[in-house]
This record gives structure tokens, sequence and C-alpha cells, in this order.
């Protein structure tokens, strides 16, 4: 076996930023939801999703990823069926989002 360059080793998929990618998306479909711009009926979509999700019977038991499918179709549909406009509003305020830090309260400050 030959030397492995940098370009030839495998990149590792990172599944924190998938998680993270989940969780931007899933805040981009509340801000949608509590915009009134988008039309009423396309806020049933997620809500209904969600509402699936919940009921104690479930339609097609196969197994908990089939809801997990349901949901991202759900939230998928409905980003594209929303305006796009208010869509890429929202994306845009999402990302001027400054992350913080954490600081516990009890702690004293450093001087």
């Amino acid at each position: 076996m030959g030397t492995e360059t940098p370009s030839s080793k495998p990149k590792v998929n990172n599944n924190r930023s998938v998680w993270f990618a989940v969780l931007r998306e899933a805040r981009l479909v509340w801000h949608l939801l509590r915009d009134p711009r988008v039309p009423w009926y396309l806020k049933l979509i997620p809500v209904g999703a969600l509402g699936y999700v919940i009921l104690p019977v479930d339609l097609i038991p196969l197994n908990p990823l089939d809801d997990a499918a349901l949901v991202s179709m759900a939230f998928y549909l409905f980003l594209e069926l929303c305006p796009p406009d208010v869509v890429e509003e929202h994306r845009q305020a999402l990302k001027s989002i400054i992350p913080g830090t954490w600081r516990d309260p009890d702690d004293k400050p450093q001087a």
C-alpha cells in the first residue's frame, strides 16, 4: 500500500453538524409558523405532522424512523411551499444570531 495524501483520505461526517442543521431547520419552521405572511393552510403541514407523531395511535406502525421521516418531509414541503422571500428573510435573520457562551451565575468574575 502506498502513502495516503490528504486529498485521498475519506472525510468524516461530523454528527454534531447534522444535529445543528436539524435544529436550524426546526427553528426556521418555528419562525415561519409565527409569521403572518405565511398562509394559514400551509401552517397545517408541520403542525399536522407533529400531531401525527404525538398521537398514541400509529396509522403506519413501522418504527420510530417513519415518524422522523414524516416530520422531515413535512418540514421540507412546508419550506418549499412558503413564500421564498419570507423564507430567505428568516434564514438571514437566524444566521445573524450570535451564539453566546454559557456562564454560571455562581461563578465569580475574574478580575
